[in-house]
Order: C-alpha cells, then sequence, then structure tokens
C-alpha cells in the first residue's frame, strides 16, 4: 500500500473555473426603505403602506391577485419605532423570509382596525394603537379570540419586544397560540416502490431519447462532412431536418438559443415553418432538455438522495466540487472497472445553516443522485453559458442605473432581474420552456401542467400518481394517495431505519443530521407517528368492515390488519381447518383416527389418537392462529420435562426434536408480544402446581415463579 505524499492542493486544477459575482450591497436613505443584504436575494423593503395604509390591492394583476387579505389603515408612529427592528432582522435574509415579517404586519395591522371597530359599536372609549408602549394583554386576549395564527403571533411580537428595548420598556411575556399538528400521511412501503420503479423507468426513456439525440446530432455533422448518409427510420428523418434548421440559425445568428422570430426566418410564418415538418420543440429538443425531462431528473434524484427540495434545488452548479470523485488516493485501490469508482455530490443545506451534505454512489449507477447530476449539467452546459451571458449583461445594466441615480423602483426591478438569471446561473435543473426561454426547477415552486376540462394545473408528481392509480384500480389495489417532494425524505428516511435493523445512526448519518436527538425526533414524529396513524385506521376499518357482517373474527381480523385482504383460498382453508377435530394443544388434525407409527406406535385402528404430540413433526397437524396459547404449553412442559427426567429417558422419546418444532413455531408463527406473555402465564402455573405436566406430575422442585 502506498504513503506517497498526496495532493491536497486542489485549487489549482480549478483555477480556470469561474464563479458568477453576487449583488453589490444597496442603501435606502429612507427610514421605512431598505435594502437586504442577503448573497442571492437583495430585496427593497417598504413599510410605507403601514405607515398610510393600504386601501387596494398591491398586486391587482397576476398570481397574487387573489393572496391580499384587504385594506388596513395606517399607522406611521408604530411603524417609526418598529423599523429599526424589522431591518435588523431582516437584513441579512432571502426574500421569502422577509415576506413572513411583513405578512405579519399585515395581520396584525388588520387585526388593529377590527379590534378598535368593536370598541366603537360597543361604545367604548376608543384609544387609537400607535405605539408598542400600548400593547398590553387586552389586545393578546383579542388576538387569541380572533385566531391570529402562530407564526403572525410570534414573529410580531419578537419585533415589538424589540423595540420595547430599545425605548427602556419591559418586554411584553405574551402566550403565543398553540401551533397547528403537521399532517402526515406516509405512504406504505409497496406504494413507495412503485413510485420509484416509475420515477426509475421515467428517467431510462430520458437517457434512452437523449442517446438518440446524440445519434441524431452526430449523423447531421456526418452528412453535412459529405460522407454517406445512415439509413435511418422516419421519425429520426424529421429530427434530423429539424436540427439541420436550427443549427444553421445558431451558425447565422451566433445565439445559442434563436427566439422564434429567427427561428421562422425566410419561412415567414410559424404556419409555414410547420407545413415543412418543422417544430420548435423537436428543434430544441434534439441539444436541450425539455420540462418533462428536468422533472423527471429532478424528482429521482429528490427519492435517492434522501436531501430535503430545498436543499437539491440549491445545489451551485459552478461550483467546480459539487461532483467529484470520491476523496480516496486512486494508487491505493485496486479497480478492475472504472464504474466501480465511487463518485460524491455536495451541497449547502439552507435549513441547517449551510451545513455541506454528502451523497455517494458508484459511478455504474445511473439513476443514483450524483450520476442524474453529472449527465444533467453536461446536458444543459450550453444553456448556462448563455444565462452566465445575460448575467453579465444585466449587472453591467445595473451599474449604468446606478451611476445614473434612476429611482428605487427601477433599482429594484433590474436588482430582481440579475437575481433572477444569477439563480439560474447556479441552478443544475434548467430546461427550455415551451416560451423558447431558459427556465429552471425550484423545488419551492414546482412546473405545473394545464389539462383539458380540469379548472386546476397539476405537477408532475401528481400525473405520476395518478397514472399509478389507474393501473392500481384494475389490479384492485387501493389508490395512492397525494405525494409531496418533502415527502420523499420520510420514505427515505424509513427504508435505511429498516434496511438497517432500526439503526438510529445509520439514519443520522443518511440524513446529514448533526445529533442523534435530532434523528430521533425525526423518526418520532414523521415516520413512527404517520405509520400509527396508518395501523390505527387500518385497523378501524377492519374491525367496522367485520361488524358489518354481524361477527368479529379475530383470526381475520388480524389477518386483514397485518397482512391484507383474504383470498378465496386462504378463506376455504380456514374453514376446513376448523372443521377438524382439535388436540390437546389445540392444533387441528387431519385424520385423528390414523396417526403415523412414529408418533403412535402402539395405536389400536379405530381409537382417536391418545399421545397428542403434535410437534413431533406429525404431518397432520394444522397450526392455526389459535393454536398459539396451546403450542407455549407444551414448549413449557416440555422444558419442565427437560429438567427432571432421565438423559435417557428424554433422548429416546425424542422429546428433543418436539422442543426444537414448537420453539421454531412460536418464533415464525406468532408476535413476540402474545408468545412472552403465552409462555410466562404456562410457566407460572406450572410452578404453583395449577398445571400438571403429562407423565410428570407436580414440579415441586423448579425455582419460585417469577
Amino acid at each position: 500500500m502506498s504513503i506517497g505524499k498526496k495532493n491536497k492542493d486542489h485549487l489549482k486544477a480549478h483555477g480556470n473555473v469561474s464563479r458568477v459575482e453576487q449583488i453589490v450591497s444597496l442603501k435606502s436613505n429612507d427610514p421605512l426603505r431598505f435594502w437586504t443584504n442577503h448573497p442571492t436575494e437583495n430585496t427593497l423593503v417598504d413599510l410605507h403602506p403601514f405607515a398610510y395604509g393600504e386601501v387596494a390591492n398591491p398586486h391587482p394583476l397576476g398570481p397574487k391577485a387573489g393572496v391580499w387579505g384587504g385594506a388596513f389603515t395606517g399607522r406611521p408612529n408604530l411603524i417609526a419605532e418598529l423599523a429599526p427592528s424589522i431591518e435588523a432582522r431582516c437584513v441579512l435574509l432571502g426574500s421569502g423570509s422577509v415576506k413572513r415579517y411583513t405578512s405579519a404586519l399585515r395581520a396584525w395591522w388588520r387585526f388593529f382596525d377590527h379590534f378598535e371597530n368593536d370598541l366603537a359599536r360597543n361604545g367604548s372609549r376608543i384609544e387609537r394603537i400607535d405605539s408598542v408602549n400600548q400593547l398590553n394583554e387586552i389586545q393578546e386576549a383579542a388576538a387569541h379570540r380572533q385566531g391570529l395564527g402562530n407564526k403572525n403571533f410570534v414573529t410580531f411580537i419578537s419585533i415589538v419586544n424589540d423595540a420595547r428595548r430599545l425605548l427602556r420598556i419591559p418586554a411584553l411575556l405574551w402566550v403565543p397560540p398553540k401551533s397547528g399538528e403537521p399532517i402526515r400521511n406516509l405512504i406504505s412501503d409497496e406504494q413507495a416502490r412503485e413510485l420509484k420503479v416509475a420515477l426509475k423507468q421515467a428517467w431510462e426513456v430520458v437517457r434512452g431519447a437523449w442517446a438518440k439525440n446524440d445519434v441524431i446530432r452526430a449523423e447531421a455533422e456526418k452528412r453535412l462532412a459529405g460522407e454517406p448518409p445512415t439509413d435511418l427510420g422516419e421519425q429520426e428523418e424529421r429530427r434530423i431536418k429539424n436540427w439541420h434548421h436550427f443549427r444553421e440559425i445558431q451558425k447565422k445568428t451566433g445565439e445559442t438559443l434563436p427566439s422564434a422570430e429567427q427561428l421562422i426566418g425566410n419561412w415567414k410564418s410559424h404556419q409555414s415553418l410547420s407545413d415543412h415538418g418543422l417544430a420548435f420543440c423537436e428543434m430544441r429538443a434534439v441539444l436541450f432538455p425539455t420540462v418533462e425531462e428536468a422533472e423527471v431528473a429532478y424528482h429521482l434524484a429528490l427519492m435517492n438522495s434522501g436531501w430535503n427540495p430545498s436543499t437539491l434545488s440549491n445545489l451551485d452548479a459552478t461550483s467546480p466540487f459539487l461532483v467529484a470523485d470520491h476523496p480516496k488516493d486512486q494508487r491505493q485501490l485496486v479497480l478492475s472497472d472504472n464504474n466501480d469508482q465511487e463518485i460524491t455530490l455536495s451541497s449547502d443545506k439552507p435549513r441547517a445553516r449551510g451545513k455541506t451534505q454528502f451523497c455517494s454512489a458508484l459511478k455504474k449507477n445511473a439513476s443514483s443522485t450524483p450520476m442524474i447530476v453529472a449527465n444533467y449539467l453536461v446536458r444543459v452546459h450550453s444553456l448556462r453559458e448563455k444565462l452566465k451571458q445575460d448575467y453579465q449583461a444585466a449587472s453591467s445594466e445595473l451599474a449604468r442605473t446606478l451611476a445614473n441615480g434612476a429611482n428605487e423602483e427601477t433599482i429594484a426591478k433590474q436588482v430582481k432581474h440579475v437575481q433572477e438569471l444569477l439563480r439560474g446561473c447556479r441552478s443544475v435543473w434548467l430546461y427550455v420552456d415551451r416560451r423558447n426561454q431558459i427556465n429552471w426547477i425550484d423545488g419551492m415552486k414546482l412546473p405545473r401542467y394545464e389539462r383539458k376540462g380540469e379548472p386546476r394545473p397539476i405537477t408532475y408528481l401528481g400525473l405520476v400518481v395518478e397514472q399509478l392509480n389507474q393501473k392500481r384500480h384494475k389490479q384492485g389495489k387501493p389508490a395512492i394517495p397525494p405525494v409531496k417532494p418533502s415527502d420523499f425524505r420520510d420514505i427515505y428516511a424509513r427504508w435505511v431505519y429498516k434496511q438497517s435493523g432500526g439503526n438510529i445512526l445509520a439514519v443520522m448519518l443518511a440524513l446529514g443530521h448533526s445529533r442523534v436527538g435530532s434523528t430521533v425526533n425525526y423518526l418520532e414524529n414523521n415516520i413512527f407517528s404517520s405509520e400509527n396513524n396508518q395501523q390505527v385506521r387500518h385497523f378501524m376499518t377492519s374491525l367496522f368492515a367485520e361488524l358489518g357482517k354481524g361477527r368479529v373474527d379475530l383470526t381475520i381480523l388480524a389477518q386483514l390488519v397485518r397482512h391484507g385482504p383474504l383470498t378465496p383460498e386462504m378463506e376455504a382453508r380456514l374453514n376446513e381447518y376448523r372443521k377438524l377435530m382439535k388436540s390437546r394443544i389445540g392444533a387441528g388434525c387431519a385424520d385423528p383416527r390414523h396417526p403415523p407409527e412414529s408418533i403412535a406406535p402402539d395405536h389400536k385402528a379405530g381409537r382417536l389418537c391418545g399421545t397428542h404430540r403434535c410437534l413431533k413433526d406429525c404431518p397432520n397437524a394444522k397450526f392455526l392462529p389459535e393454536s398459539l396459547d396451546g403450542i407455549a404449553m407444551r414448549v413449557e412442559e416440555l422444558i419442565a420435562m427437560f429438567d427432571h427426567l432421565p438423559r435417557e429417558t428424554w433422548l429416546r422419546g425424542e422429546f428433543d426434536a418436539e422442543l426444537g418444532v414448537g420453539e421454531y413455531l412460536l418464533e415464525t408463527l406468532y408476535q413476540v408480544d402474545f408468545v412472552a406473555a403465552s409462555r410466562k402465564k404456562w410457566k407460572n402455573r406450572i410452578l404453583s402446581g395449577e398445571h400438571l405436566v403429562p407423565g410428570l406430575g407436580y414440579v415441586t422442585d423448579f425455582e419460585e415463579a417469577i
């Protein structure tokens, strides 16, 4: 084994890799307007609506039109007191976290209006709330009665107490309302496996389509070089024609992604282009991923990683160390194939204060998260370079806008555009959408698909689950409930827990937790509680179904809860066994008048079996769910006999084989808790003399009962 010098300076190997720059810091002279200093999401926070009021929807058009909660009046002195605290808390936050503070302020401003109007209607003296000094337990009780949510309550009180400390006023000790329990309906293992197989099959289809597109581009270049063409199918010839046209426009315009007008060119209209067998979507799909392909790659990578959606979306594609060979000295390994080497993916986890998460896999596993990311990065390299060019141009335009002294609205609009391009440069999951624009998948806002006759759009994951449920309905299986990308982490954690035999440390490493306590709480809240709820619901459903038939058969109920519905064969076998005569240990006997000679050598023909040694590998014995107590009784009898019979008698009677069969049945057929309780009961009864062991009598010199 080599112990030679290792190269620890990995930066030189990536000296030519350029990282995209960050947004410059921006400042405002208005005390009610300030910029955050987030590394990638500088946001202009405008508190003027809280000073002057808001009487109309600030977003009358667009997707946010229906989000507005209503008008509220202004409170200039109150917001002036709170502004320093808000700025201090938001200065390093992203746009999503800033919205949490402004949403809380809007909720409380509307609450204050409602509170004052109620006092006016009741004829009480109205003192308008416009200072943190006026807040007391009366508003706290009213907020609880009105049902203000926990998040809005806690967020507002935190900034109020900051302002009160600055004014040398004691902090408010208000008790926030209880937060609602999260509803988690984790799908079963069988359903999770089916979903994973569907995503993996879709990924193989994507890989196959990319391989065909590579062949098409290579064939097109070969024909342009004057080489004899390869005989391809009609569909491939159509794609080659589309790629020829797209490539010509690329060379002519110098654009990586030509516009629709440029692609139409001399054809003058989209219809004319279509009449000649050319289509925008086919042209772009030969080189760039589609939104469906991006969705497949993202969801399979998420399911196989065990990461949060925000972590996978936060992958920095510009990092030279995003995907790398496993940090081992290859000189110390003897590998037969390069595909046996490991590859590692690393990313910062926003929800863990930037802690780095790792995910490793073999290179030969094409459906693993590191390999999916590595292959996808190669596929979108040209799109990323295009975004970098757009980002540099937008940054230059922002610099000119700042130099010209533009108003803050214009600056904010340009900053937002620059930030959007910066996120695109760093995102792994780029694709070209149907509007011929470079877009990317963000874990917090996944693409949605419109369907004819459906009022609401549906996500890609919803489409997959819907298709699976159609197949499951034909097979008579229960439908898979709605699944969210955030559920994949729970599914992965449950899989690791079961595969490792309940090893908490294995789950801790797989999820990237820093403390064992975090893993234990995660399993309790996300896995065990969900499974317990499912088991209770399943038990109650099965119980009421049996009550509806006018019976409660414990054997059938146990089968329904543990393993699923009874087949006609199982029900017929159960009825057949129950008609059999029972032996002393509760086992059914298929032929009690003709026991095997090995079981009863002195048996007289026509009489019933008198030995009842069903555990001595008797072929006539049929062990039922209700046979547990009798088997446990016989095992404890045999243990007592082992301690009291002479060794020769024990061996000649083959009681050791009978004991082995009994313990095997108890271990494999019945639940551990029930077996332990039953064995303890019979052991105590034997020791107390309440139960006599056949052929042995009282056991008086045994140890005391426990």
